[in-house]
């Protein structure tokens, strides 16, 4: 028998959360168990049922506590809660800012049911997801802002670091800079020749260091 996802949406306009609940009434995986209209609200609720929810579905702006704040105060307070940011935010500081408070996972609210679906079972099973729109904001915020001066990898190494750095795996990456997972894995061992480091590991710490994303 499967086991039933449980989530919590929290978002302050009443047709979004009737929109989520309508793209995913039919999936027998997902049980929507409680709705929040304030970060204040979904904080409540937590306290007052414990262990009742998986994943938490949080919008950035909402009154009284807004999702950062409330996404950080889960992740220090509730553990076994996983965020997964839905937002209409793509700008950088919102993706930062909710990835610093402990978010696993960041999609758009323009996203269709089969991304949405698959985002709320990566964060439930404690792994990152970020749609394509926002690792695509990131990677540009790297390669325009924040790669040092110092760097001996090309341009698409540092892209297929940052996307390597920020949990992907290589067949992820492949698809998202459409190139195969064999080609991302050739250009990983170059990174890794280049930059002399020796696993996933150390090109993660290298990429925190030099601030090529959000730790």
């Amino acid at each position: 028998m499967e086991t039933t996802i449980k989530l919590l949406l929290a978002d302050d306009h009443l047709i979004i959360r009737d929109g989520i609940k309508l793209m995913l009434k039919k999936n027998s995986e997902f049980d929507i168990v409680a709705e929040a209209s304030t970060g204040k609200e979904v904080i409540e609720y937590l306290a007052n049922h414990p262990n009742t929810v998986d994943v938490v579905l949080m919008d950035i702006n909402m009154p009284e506590m807004n999702g950062i704040e409330a996404t950080q105060f889960i992740t220090e307070h509730f553990k076994g809660i996983n965020i997964l940011a839905l937002t209409m935010h793509i700008e950088e500081a919102y993706i930062t800012s909710m990835l610093k408070a402990g978010a696993l996972g960041y999609i758009l609210k323009e996203s269709g049911t089969n991304e949405l679906i698959s985002a709320i079972k990566s964060v439930a099973s404690g792994q990152k997801y970020y749609s394509n729109d926002v690792s695509v904001t990131m990677i540009n915020a790297l390669m325009n802002d924040k790669k040092p001066e110092s760097s001996v990898l090309s341009n698409r190494e540092t892209e297929i670091l940052g996307h390597i750095a920020m949990g992907s795996t290589n067949k992820e990456v492949g698809k998202m800079l459409f190139i195969s997972g064999r080609t991302v894995e050739t250009h990983r061992r170059n990174i890794l020749g280049k930059l002399d480091l020796r696993n996933t590991a150390e090109l993660i710490r290298y990429a925190i260091e030099n601030k090529l994303i959000a730790c």
